[in-house]
């Protein structure tokens, strides 16, 4: 097949071979359930945490300070299933895997007004960062 007529199916090549490169980081959804879990990360992938909170009674978790291997992409709150006046809602936190390595990831829920008194409730993960590995196909792409 002459070069000429290949390069015209390229302009369709060009996207599906970036959904392949994009689609391979992944997004872990966890909850109140996981508390305590040990897991595995590839590096571009996005973990995100989803507590069960309720800001009436004053608690809330506290935005988390700088982890090793993993950045905050955002933090929100999140309404529950009820409109009701005091009813609980959820706080979300987004993370990023940026590099490989180990880090314990803390969040404790309290009233910030109240100092040196402890959390009423702890949310503990440990993580473990790896680089994605290589497929056979983005290994014989390169030249």
């Amino acid at each position: 097949m002459p070069v000429r007529s290949l390069l015209k199916f390229l302009p369709l090549l060009v996207p599906v071979l970036c959904v392949v490169l994009v689609a391979d980081a992944k997004t872990l959804l966890l909850d109140d359930s996981d508390n305590n879990s040990h897991l595995c990360l590839y590096v571009g992938d996005t973990l995100t945490i989803k507590l069960t909170s309720n800001p009436t009674t004053g608690y809330s978790w506290a935005k988390p300070q700088a982890f090793r291997h993993l950045k905050l992409i955002t933090s929100r709150s999140e309404r529950g299933s009820s409109d009701r006046v005091g009813s609980p809602g959820f706080q979300v936190f987004s993370f990023k895997a940026t590099e490989p390595g180990e880090s314990a990831l803390d969040l404790n829920y309290l009233r910030p007004f109240e100092k040196n008194t402890p959390p009423a409730k702890m949310f503990h993960l440990s993580v473990k960062i790896e680089t994605r590995p290589t497929t056979k196909a983005e290994n014989s792409a390169t030249p």
